[in-house]
């Protein structure tokens, strides 16, 4: 029994150490010639041909051969900018020893592909040998390649913007109702036309309503052209707080591929000055000039940083009556202490100031002071160890001397009589 099964297994290997050497003497597998032709260069949106030419030159037959493009071999990221038109072609159920074939594969890059090298895959899957003597499978392990290298020049666009931030100081309440310019120019910095330009502006946490003074939809740009453009933009009581708003540039190359480009104009609404502004009001009522005016000019600076015109005159205005106070204090002063002279040049000189702070009273009672000084008008001196004012923190309406209020009196009767 043993024997029998001895004999079996003797037949098995030399039936197969038979095969091995009939497929040895053959030369099996053995690659044929496969030649590939396909352009060096190519555009986006353009269908390529790629022929491939197969030639049995390996001494025997070949049967059931196929020729393929092995798109797992090509990466995602290339694969996206490929159509695949014809991706397979069979050759000839039966190639004789020196037959040759050729066939055509199809492919066409989108409208979008960028400028790269592309590396295509070709594969050949054929059966060799006599196949009453047993074929061998033969597939080109690595494939051969059609190296095909896209054009396309990239346009190259600029969006300048004159104004890329506002500081804005708010008022009051906290908030802010303006209107904002922001030019800006698109430039076509490259050597190609780019086509159908669209202009958006937008912002993903203001709400505003705006103008274009450039048209938002432009056909062509050439190379080395460039347009200007404004934005008006009006915010309507916008609160405390940093916003953004975006304006972008979408434009197209002559395949159609979208291209864009985006730049910010940042927007930040302050109410520091309007804090200093307040605290400054605040030593003005009770006639703490001195403070006043310190907390006065921190605020008008501020509000001019910020491009604020109105509220930095109407600070600079308080800022020129309170120097016409402290000079107004100082006339009062000389005059009770019988200096004429003194008392006059300080009434010259709170009145250019009052004149400035558009403050006409205080402006012609210091006028009329220093008429009357000339005259020949001044009481007798005071004792100096009692001046009526000592300037500081008091002020001219602070005082409590009753001597002031009888000038101050008669000189605002005299204003009125002479203006009837």
């Amino acid at each position: 029994m043993n024997k029998k099964y001895l004999i079996i297994f003797l037949i098995i290997i030399l039936s197969n150490s038979a095969v091995m050497f009939n497929a040895q003497e053959q030369g099996l597998p053995k690659p044929p010639l496969m030649t590939i032709n396909a352009p060096p260069t190519a555009l986006p949106g353009q269908e390529i041909k790629i022929i491939v030419t197969v030639k049995n030159t390996i001494g025997t037959r070949m049967y059931d051969g196929k020729v393929y493009i092995d798109t797992l071999m090509i990466p995602e990221d290339v694969l996206q900018y490929i159509d695949i038109i014809v991706g397979e072609q069979k050759l000839p159920h039966l190639m004789e020893v020196n037959d040759e074939e050729t066939v055509t594969l199809k492919i066409k890059t989108t409208e979008s592909i960028p400028a790269m090298k592309l590396e295509i895959p070709i594969v050949l899957d054929v059966l060799e040998g006599r196949c009453e003597e047993g074929c061998v499978p033969f597939v080109s392990d690595p494939p051969l390649y059609a190296y095909i290298d896209i054009f396309r020049t990239t346009p190259s666009i600029l969006l300048t913007l004159d104004i890329k931030s506002f500081l804005i100081q708010a008022e009051d309440c906290g908030i802010i109702t303006t209107v904002l310019d922001v030019p800006f120019k698109l430039k076509n910095a490259g050597t190609i036309s780019v086509y159908n330009i669209s202009l958006s502006i937008f912002s993903d946490n203001l709400y505003f309503d705006y103008e274009s003074e450039t048209p938002e939809s432009i056909n062509e740009l050439v190379g080395g052209q460039e347009i200007s453009g404004k934005y008006r933009i009006y915010l309507n009581e916008v609160g405390v707080g940093i916003y953004t708003i975006s304006i972008r540039a979408k434009y197209h190359d002559r395949y159609n591929k979208e291209f864009f480009i985006e730049e910010e104009v940042t927007i930040e609404v302050r109410n520091e000055a309007y804090s200093l502004y307040a605290k400054a009001q605040e030593h003005f009522e009770s006639c703490n000039y001195s403070k006043a005016k310190e907390f006065y000019i921190n605020a008008k600076n501020m509000y001019e940083q910020s491009g604020n015109v109105n509220m930095a005159l109407k600070i600079e205005r308080k800022i020129f009556e309170i120097q016409g106070n402290e000079n107004f204090e100082l006339a009062q002063h000389y005059y009770f202490a019988g200096d004429g002279t003194k008392a006059r040049e300080y009434y010259l000189k709170a009145k250019e100031y009052y004149d400035k702070a558009n403050y006409c009273l205080m402006a012609d009672i210091c006028e009329e002071a220093a008429k009357s000084i000339q005259e020949g008008k001044t009481p007798p001196p005071e004792s100096p160890e009692k001046p009526i004012f000592s300037g500081g923190t008091g002020g001219v309406f602070s005082k409590t001397n009753i001597i002031f209020y009888i000038v101050i009196t008669f000189l605002v009767l005299i204003v009125i009589y002479q203006r009837r």
